[in-house]
């Protein structure tokens, strides 16, 4: 009989041994599974973190991207980091172009031909500023305007322009080979002082303003088909890197007549 009563005991002991070893067990292993679970999210909320971040770079290298489309990367870079481009002056030549007989061109095109045109030709401009280090500031319909030296600084600007407007010119005549309807253009340029900033709050411009702005738009209008017309201010920073027609005064419009120049080429 106590034998039986000691087995009893000892597989109570047993039971007992056995049941705070599940016990155990069982909170060892939902311990582990905490664990592994609060590893396993860390582990996802890295590999979310890092997606997160990588999207943010990618979109914010669009945003660099299109801003530095927009405005020149100088100028997209100060409101980058400081909201706002102040306005400054520079010593720079302005370049002015425009298509002669435009209004009757276009009557003659499809609204699709006239734009794919006018693309074409400003692609091919685009390409030409750049490689003169000038900065394309707007088109207004088949009106283009640039500036040399602003908003970074640059030595012999007005070379430079003169330099631009003649491979323009250049393009305008190989590109007429290639299409029934041929093009002509003016052009005007002008060099002075002029005060630059962006204006607005809404698609931002860098633009140029000043009295020497207006001038060389009167330089482009008072120009001729197939001429790069400039003014006596651009001839004498110029005249030693080219050929010139010196035209002498030419009326200007809402100005007093200035004299004025044809460039004919390099020396």
């Amino acid at each position: 009989m106590p034998d039986i009563i000691m087995n009893a005991d000892y597989i109570t002991d047993l039971l007992h041994t056995e049941k705070t070893h599940h016990h155990t067990s069982q909170r060892l292993t939902e311990g582990q599974l905490e664990a592994a679970a609060i590893i396993e999210d860390h582990s996802l909320q890295e590999k979310l973190l890092k997606e997160l971040m990588k999207n943010y770079m990618i979109l914010q290298q669009k945003v660099d991207t299109l801003l530095k489309n927009t405005l020149p990367a100088v100028v997209a870079e100060e409101i980058k980091y400081g909201d706002r481009f102040a306005p400054r002056v520079y010593d720079c030549t302005i370049l002015f172009s425009d298509f002669v007989g435009f209004t009757r061109m276009a009557e003659r095109l499809s609204n699709t031909e006239l734009i794919d045109i006018l693309n074409r030709l400003f692609c091919a401009f685009d390409d030409i500023v750049s490689r003169y280090r000038g900065t394309k500031i707007k088109t207004v319909g088949d009106a283009y305007m640039i500036v040399f030296g602003a908003p970074t600084s640059l030595d012999r600007h007005a070379y430079f322009a003169v330099l631009t407007a003649l491979e323009m010119q250049k393009y305008i005549d190989d590109f007429n080979r290639t299409v029934t309807y041929p093009f002509q253009m003016r052009v005007g340029i002008h060099s002075g002082r002029v005060i630059a900033g962006v204006v607005g709050k809404e698609r931002l411009q860098f633009d140029v303003f000043g009295d020497n702005v207006n001038i060389a738009s009167r330089f482009e209008s008072a120009g001729e088909p197939g001429q790069v017309n400039i003014s006596e201010e651009t001839y004498r920073r110029t005249k030693e890197y080219f050929h010139f027609i010196k035209r002498g005064k030419v009326p200007l419009k809402n100005k007093d007549a200035m004299n004025a120049y044809f460039v004919r080429g390099t020396r």
